[in-house]
This record gives structure tokens, C-alpha cells and sequence, in this order.
């Protein structure tokens, strides 16, 4: 027969290792959601290094249409993006080099918490006297029946 001591003694260790499967549990735990928590981050950080490249692309092309002596001579250095990218503001920095160099264009994006992107590159001017090319389409566009044909169910 197992005395009344050696069962009190055989539960106090029941109860030992519950307490340090639930201490390793809680460790466990913990490192779980640490991780999750900076895969989040890095994961919030990676969207706004995309929309921030995204944004400086489209600024950068909008200059390289434009011609970059005429956007100095007839455009903001900076502002704010359009909706819905509003919260984030851009600023140009244009600095002519030698004769015949081109010139630096440096573009700066900064989000709402004021983290700056910036993209350095080199855009030669327009050749003088020349007319602006004709950006339209050549034969129209019906965006209506492109997408009624995408949204039908297909037989």
C-alpha cells in the first residue's frame, strides 16, 4: 500500500510540473507574439516603402514628360500628392551641372510620420524647339465595354 505521505509527495511534483510547463508555455508564448509583432512592423514598413517608390516613379515620370527646364520654370518644387495618398508630401530638388550635363533631379517623399524616400537621378533637357508629342491614344478607348466584357460570367 502507497502511504498518505508518498501520495502528498507524488502531488506537490504534479503540481511543480505544471508550474513550469505553464512558465515554459508563457516563454513560448511570448517569443510567439514578439515575432508577430515585428513581422507586422516589417510588413507596414515594406507597404510604405512601395507606395513611396510608387509615388517618386510618377512624380519623376511627370517631370521626364514635362521636360525638366520647363517644370522649373513653370511648376512647384513641392506639395502633396494627390488623393488618396494626400498625407504624403513631395518636394523636387533640380540643380542644373555643366553645359550640356544633365541635370540632377533629386525627389523626396515624406509619409505622415515624416519618414523621407528619396530617389537621385540624372534627366537631360528637351532638345530645344521641340514641339510636345501627342500623348493621346491613336483610336479611342471604350473603358465601359472592357469591363462589362470582364464582368460577365463566361459560357
Amino acid at each position: 500500500m502507497v502511504s498518505a505521505q508518498t501520495r502528498s509527495l507524488r502531488r506537490g511534483w504534479a503540481l511543480i510540473d505544471v508550474i513550469v510547463g505553464g512558465v515554459i508555455l508563457g516563454i513560448g508564448m511570448a517569443a510567439v507574439i514578439s515575432i508577430a509583432e515585428r513581422s507586422l512592423a516589417m510588413q507596414q514598413r515594406s507597404e510604405r516603402e512601395l507606395v513611396a517608390a510608387q509615388l517618386l516613379d510618377g512624380l519623376l515620370n511627370q517631370v521626364l514628360s514635362t521636360g525638366v527646364v520647363e517644370w522649373q520654370l513653370g511648376r512647384a518644387t513641392d506639395g502633396a500628392f494627390d488623393a488618396p495618398f494626400d498625407e504624403w508630401k513631395w518636394e523636387l530638388d533640380i540643380r542644373k551641372q555643366g553645359l550640356g550635363d544633365p541635370y540632377e533631379v533629386t525627389a523626396i517623399a515624406r509619409d505622415i510620420r515624416g519618414t523621407e524616400y528619396r530617389v537621385d537621378t540624372l534627366m537631360a533637357p528637351r532638345p530645344e524647339n521641340t514641339e510636345e508629342p501627342a500623348r493621346a491614344p491613336t483610336t479611342p478607348i471604350d473603358r465601359q465595354a472592357r469591363y462589362d466584357a470582364q464582368t460577365q460570367p463566361q459560357q
